[in-house]
């Protein structure tokens, strides 16, 4: 369904406004969110979706970690190994989406691809241990662009492994952490990723 323009902008708006906040919570999250939108879009064009899902997804990609908002912020930018204690607290963030969008209707497409992109082809993952095509196609999109970036990129406890070793890692993981679809479809973006992974 076609979103009047004025009402397009708006909520484009919105979702700068939430990213914003994010990035200030926790900053470099915005420079996250926006590599893992164009990573999960491109991997949704190869995959055939429509324009109206690709939007979705985009919302989703972009947002995909808002719930960190009601993370302790030192958390996000803790230097080191992170303890047991620590990863539970963060793991929150997937299910908190939910109370942080919770009054944006326009986004109950969106809420559930958030919410599980954390989720694990086999079952192991967060918040809800979905497996398989029971998790939405499109937290099974973000979740390979995330992991990818993450890899590249690494974070404040994960030192960057680079783009060749983080495909690796897609690989290795594809049938068992990911959708081996979705890996495919993402290994299709390499001349996009390669650059920015380097």
């Amino acid at each position: 369904m076609e979103v009047e323009p004025l009402l397009l902008a708006s909520q484009n708006d919105a979702i700068r406004t939430l990213v914003r906040a994010l990035d200030m919570h926790g900053p470099g999250e915005a420079d996250h969110a926006d590599r893992v939108a164009t990573y999960a879009v491109a991997t949704g064009e190869r995959m055939g979706l429509s324009d109206d899902q690709l939007l979705k997804l985009r919302r989703g990609a972009v947002l995909h970690d808002v719930g960190k908002i009601a993370i302790d912020s030192h958390l996000l930018s803790k230097l080191g190994e992170l303890t047991d204690e620590d990863f539970a607290a963060l793991r929150m963030h997937a299910a908190m989406c939910e109370t942080v969008l919770g009054d944006l209707p326009w986004l109950d497409d969106v809420v559930p691809m958030i919410r599980h992109h954390h989720e694990r082809w086999d079952g192991a993952g967060y918040p809800d241990g979905l497996s398989g095509e029971a998790i939405p196609l499109g937290a099974r999109v973000i979740g390979v662009a995330e992991t990818y970036d993450h890899l590249a990129f690494g974070s404040s406890y994960k030192e960057p492994i680079g783009s060749d070793l983080a495909i690796q890692v897609l690989v290795d993981e594809a049938g068992k952490q990911f959708d081996p679809d979705v890996v495919s479809a993402f290994l299709q973006i390499e001349p996009l990723i390669q650059p920015l992974g380097t």
